[in-house]
């Protein structure tokens, strides 16, 4: 099968290059898919589920945040804030369920220390009243 070369880089990191057999990309009108010897055009890139099929493997899928894609000379060059691959974003949703019940704990026990805090304080206050 016909491949073209396949960039996709974030903000800060390179996500996926390499030789591509397709890719589709959530644009402002729908979905974009791109085979080798594309037309080439700048096209916006939406949030979103991009599926690709790098050469002789299985389609995969990332989710996109907004960004472009460039395609030239069979060159494709795919710029957004982040992509996320599902495994990913998994580990993601189960570390931040961690961190929400981390901060609730923690939240839990300031509103505990605070009432011991100000009750300590009321005895002390008692004590100096009755000196």
């Amino acid at each position: 099968m016909n491949t073209f070369h396949l960039r996709v880089y974030e903000a800060d990191d390179t996500f996926v290059e390499g030789e591509a057999e397709s890719v589709i990309i959530p644009a402002v009108d729908g979905m974009y898919g791109v085979k080798a010897y594309h037309e080439n055009v700048v096209i916006c890139i939406e949030p979103g589920i991009m599926k690709y099929r790098m050469k002789d493997e299985e389609e995969k899928e990332a989710y996109l945040e907004p960004g472009i894609m460039r395609i030239e000379d069979n060159d494709v060059l795919i710029l957004v804030d982040s992509a996320t691959s599902p495994d990913d974003m998994e580990a993601r949703r189960l570390q931040q369920e961690k961190e929400d019940k981390l901060e609730k704990e923690l939240h839990r026990k300031s509103i505990e220390d605070f009432a011991t805090a100000e009750a300590t304080l009321r005895r002390e206050a008692q004590k100096l009243k009755k000196k």
